[in-house]
């Protein structure tokens, strides 16, 4: 090959190399917490797993992209997505007006209320069956702060105070106390290993989590669709069988389409 044939293969080189997309354009870089189950934790093969990483995956994939996934502390996400070191981060983060002044979200896919568990074929069924019954919680949870302030509300005779939910729900099934009050998806991740147990009561918050972006970023369109599409199809539903051990139920946004958020 002569001197002028090698300078144009070189320059044709060069120009194919700027025209592919580089690896992170290829891929969604997805930012996230490892110790947070069941949304994404690392598994014992030092690989992320869970809810949240099921569901941006399969995002990812609807839009022709693959998933790459950096552990980051839950702080340290916000930094990463506002400065576009990430595309997206998961964490169970809620959407809120607060954080939507800087960060922009996908819609919301799961709504993170409040519960009462207790044992199969119990009585309770609404919050007024807690009158005169024990309820336990895990110390400092939302569900010790609820508890602790609608006791008098509903007559609950007790509130018992646990340092784990393991303890807590092992009292609940051996009867020693009626119910516990915590968390939603804790215990639905939780009883899936305890078939005499469930939820009894169903406490709405107004929390929901979404994967969280910068603000505007051009990706956030699609990925979007793509979760509305997994919502319409019965994906969603599927992850959320996988990782809580129940069906979502219809009135959530598990598997209510939405638009992208935007500040009220």
């Amino acid at each position: 090959m002569n001197k002028r044939m090698s300078l144009i293969a070189l320059a044709l080189t060069a120009f194919g190399a700027l025209a592919l997309p580089s690896q992170a354009q290829e891929n969604v870089v997805l930012g996230a917490y490892a110790a947070n189950p069941p949304w994404e934790f690392k598994n014992e093969a030092g690989t992320f797993e869970g809810f949240e990483i099921d569901v941006a995956t399969e995002a990812a994939k609807r839009i022709g992209k693959g998933i790459e996934i950096q552990e980051l502390g839950f702080q340290a996400m916000f930094a990463a997505t506002a400065s576009g070191r990430i595309d997206f981060a998961v964490s169970s983060i809620s959407v809120t007006n607060e954080r939507l002044a800087n960060q922009s979200f996908t819609q919301p896919y799961y709504d993170s209320d409040g519960t009462i568990v207790g044992r199969q074929g119990t009585e309770i069924a609404t919050l007024e069956d807690l009158k005169g019954k024990t309820i336990g919680v895990v110390a400092g949870t939302t569900g010790d702060k609820w508890a602790k302030e609608n006791a008098e509300k509903y007559g609950i005779a007790d509130v018992t105070s646990y340092n784990a939910q393991q303890d807590l729900l092992l009292d609940v099934q051996n009867g020693r106390i009626d119910g516990g009050a915590g968390e939603l998806a804790g215990f639905q991740f939780a009883i899936k290993q305890i078939p005499s147990l469930k939820v009894l009561v169903r406490i709405p918050t107004g929390e929901r989590f979404a994967m969280m972006a910068k603000k505007n970023l051009p990706m956030l369109p699609e990925i979007n669709d793509a979760i509305s599409a997994m919502k319409s199809d019965g994906t969603m539903a599927k992850i959320h069988e996988k990782w809580f051990g129940v069906a979502p139920e219809a009135v959530t946004s598990t598997l209510t389409a939405m638009p992208v958020p935007t500040a009220q």
